[in-house]
């Protein structure tokens, strides 16, 4: 597989994908979107940076779904058991849709956005937590970089969070 669309559309992914719902039959998914690919490519790309800094060229859609493929072949057991706590770990974060703000300038009641509907997660989930599994596996002290690179908010605190949810799978 060339591209991450042929990648996240194979037969192989869905598999990886049905494997996963076994694992954890309530979780729910959003159709495949062609946002998909952009958003793991550049997970991957930030990856690549945050280990390896701006001084190498741009990994190809191929190296992603090269690696990918590599680590669930290496390591799919404790790959899918850090997915199934990470997503748990996701549905029960309180997400303010519309960001956080310092004291004193908080939105008024008004302004504030409503969540109307929660999708779900979108296939790709699995594969962009492979590289978070990577990251929080193999480079814990890069964790933090990864998530700034990756706009996550309160990226220490968050970097901080996922690692319990690693331990969590360890014991």
């Amino acid at each position: 597989m060339k591209t991450i669309e042929e990648f996240l559309t194979s037969d192989w992914y869905k598999k990886v994908t049905d494997e996963l719902v076994q694992l954890k039959p309530e979780i729910k998914f959003v159709e495949h979107a062609s946002y998909e690919a952009e958003f793991l490519m550049d997970s991957f790309r930030e990856r690549m940076y945050t280990l390896h800094g701006f001084g190498i060229s741009s990994p190809t859609e191929e190296e992603c779904v090269q690696w990918i493929m590599e680590q669930l072949a290496r390591d799919k057991e404790n790959i899918m058991s850090y997915v199934v706590a990470r997503l748990t770990f996701s549905e029960q974060l309180d997400d303010d849709p519309d960001g956080e703000f310092r004291e004193g300038e908080e939105l008024d009641e008004g302004d504030k956005s409503e969540v109307v509907e929660i999708l779900g997660f979108t296939r790709s989930v699995i594969a962009d937590t492979v590289i978070e599994y990577d990251l929080v596996k193999n480079h814990p002290k890069l964790l933090t970089g990864y998530f700034k690179r990756t706009r996550i908010p309160g990226a220490a605190k968050f970097s901080s969070q996922i690692k319990k949810v690693y331990a969590s799978i360890k014991n």
